[in-house]
């Protein structure tokens, strides 16, 4: 039975600040990615902030849905929170909601592309063969040492600017 445990993850969902800082990160258990791990993102952000914010996500259009029907929806409203599809997939959207939704669009976005989740993915890459065969609590050694290191970095690169 337990020899089967390690099938129930399906990998982690994380949010990242535009310094490329882990903000929060999720094991997502038997489920894949489903709307409870963003809109749990969504609330902790809402909670933690305070103030209007803009976040990137892949499939935001459908997800604006979601937030609208959910408990989250007056919060958001209230706090002025607002999304956008991230720079590379809006290109593989159609072309109304890459008006409506991609982040070249959107006012508040800035410069920022809205891949910072991809480019540290990219860098974790490195520690998945030494935790694809881990126990539960190894693979969570791992990862945080890997993100506490990243941060520090990111930490030490951000004091140089």
């Amino acid at each position: 039975k337990r020899m089967f445990a390690v099938f129930r993850k399906s990998g982690i969902f994380v949010s990242i600040c535009h310094h490329r800082i882990l903000l929060t990160i999720y094991d997502m258990v038997r489920s894949g990615e489903l709307m409870k791990y963003p809109l749990a993102t969504i609330h902790w952000l809402m909670e933690v902030y305070q103030r209007p914010f803009v976040y990137g996500y892949d499939i935001k259009c459908m997800f604006e849905k979601i937030i609208s029907r959910s408990s989250l929806s007056s919060t958001a409203h209230q706090l002025g929170v607002d999304g956008v599809v991230n720079g590379f997939h809006g290109h593989a959207h159609n072309r109304l909601c890459q008006v409506q939704h991609h982040c070249k669009y959107k006012v508040g976005a800035g410069k920022e592309d809205f891949e910072t989740c991809e480019h540290t993915f990219s860098e974790s890459n490195g520690v998945a063969p030494e935790i694809c065969n881990a126990s539960e609590f190894h693979h969570h050694q791992v990862l945080d040492e890997h993100f506490r290191f990243s941060k520090l970095d990111k930490y030490a690169s951000l004091s140089t600017l």
